[in-house]
């Protein structure tokens, strides 16, 4: 099966490399010269101040109580938010951006949420290197669905010059064990992985690297793309690298999973066996896996629980397989919508998890569910 899934990945990118091609030399040059000049800038009623917010929005149902949520959120925190749409809005909602913001950007969906990020940079070129504090977020999230310790509040007491949410792929991903007896007791985790980077719903960066000339001509080369995994590629792990390999930069993040063993750790069996109980998992193996154990575990130790949870987040991302133990335990402030159309089940996991949040918070996140297909399907 793995020699046929390799053998249709070789071909689908040779299928595709022409076009692969042009869009690795021209496209950003398509964008800047063509598509660019449809974009609209309004000005907001906020001032610019010494921190900024650039929020990427892509509002198909129209805005939404959680777009405000957010941007209170960060006008009660000295953050000016410049809001980026990928979609045309509507008058009223454009009123209601421009009220809670400093400047509106609408542009054509080209390079996704870093598309938007670049427009967003471009526009703030003559500031940037005076800014305090820079935020890149987008509406992939529900944030903030807690109270108290949160993102904002670890950047300032970390004082590190790139933050983010979670991390990927830092990680090692061990083979699926076929007996409770092979499941892995120790995880290696290297920051020094090529595709190793901070997930990119969420980023933070300090003066020490505004100020840093290439930190811009990184934005302004940018090769945007319509292609998922490129964007990935150049741009989510792109701009991770940039800073890792620099060298002279700090960075972490909010959950830092090269010490989630040791976290777990911290807690009982029965609490353990509750949380194995909660994770979401999506990927055809990892569900394999958790039913095979299924009518054994119960029986597992605390090591042998701390293990299969290990196997399950290190085979998927931290944010979608553990985001109620994160969220419960950790006051995590962010929730992923995207672990609603996953399939059934993962639907029906996040849906209890959002029916545990404050009721106001909750209020809000299944408004908009009731308005999205896509997030409603499986509901």
């Amino acid at each position: 099966m793995k020699f046929f899934r390799e053998i249709k990945r070789i071909f689908k990118q040779f299928f595709f490399l022409p076009y692969n091609i042009f869009g690795y030399l021209f496209s950003t040059y398509f964008y800047d010269f063509f598509l660019s000049n449809k974009k609209k800038i309004y000005s907001g009623s906020i001032s610019l101040e010494a921190k900024i917010l650039i929020y990427v929005i892509f509002p198909t149902n129209g805005l939404n109580e959680f777009h405000l949520r957010t941007l209170n959120y960060f006008l009660n925190r000295g953050y000016s938010p410049v809001v980026v749409s990928n979609i045309k809005l509507k008058k009223e909602d454009q009123e209601k951006i421009k009220n809670k913001s400093s400047f509106l950007i609408e542009r054509e969906n080209y390079g996704y949420d870093f598309g938007g990020w670049r427009d967003g940079i471009i526009l703030l070129k003559g500031k940037l290197t005076m800014l305090e504090n820079l935020i890149l977020m987008n509406d992939s999230t529900w944030f903030p669905v807690t109270k108290g310790n949160d993102f904002v509040d670890f950047i300032q007491k970390s004082k590190l010059d790139f933050v983010g949410a979670t991390s990927h792929y830092g990680l090692e991903r061990p083979r699926i064990p076929s007996k409770r007896e092979k499941l892995k007791t120790k995880f290696k985790f290297n920051l020094k992985s090529k595709n190793f980077h901070y997930a990119s719903y969420a980023l933070s960066f300090s003066n020490k690297i505004l100020k840093d000339k290439n930190f811009f001509k990184f934005w302004k080369k940018l090769r945007l793309s319509n292609t998922y995994n490129v964007i990935v590629r150049n741009c989510e792990i792109g701009i991770s690298q940039w800073v890792i390999k620099n060298g002279s930069y700090t960075h972490g993040s909010l959950i830092d999973s090269s010490k989630i063993s040791e976290l777990l750790n911290n807690y009982s069996r029965e609490k353990l066996f509750e949380v194995t109980q909660s994770l979401i998992v999506n990927s055809v193996s990892v569900k394999t896996l958790l039913n095979k154990f299924s009518k054994s575990i119960e029986t597992f130790s605390k090591e042998e629980l701390i293990s299969l949870i290990m196997t399950v987040i290190s085979r998927q991302i931290i944010v979608f397989s553990l985001i109620d133990f994160l969220i419960k335990e950790l006051n995590f402030p962010f929730l992923k919508k995207r672990l609603l159309n996953l399939d059934k089940d993962c639907s029906k996991k996040a849906i209890k998890l959002v029916q545990s949040l404050d009721a106001s918070i909750k209020e809000d996140i299944f408004s908009e569910i009731d308005k999205s297909s896509s997030l409603n399907k499986f509901i």
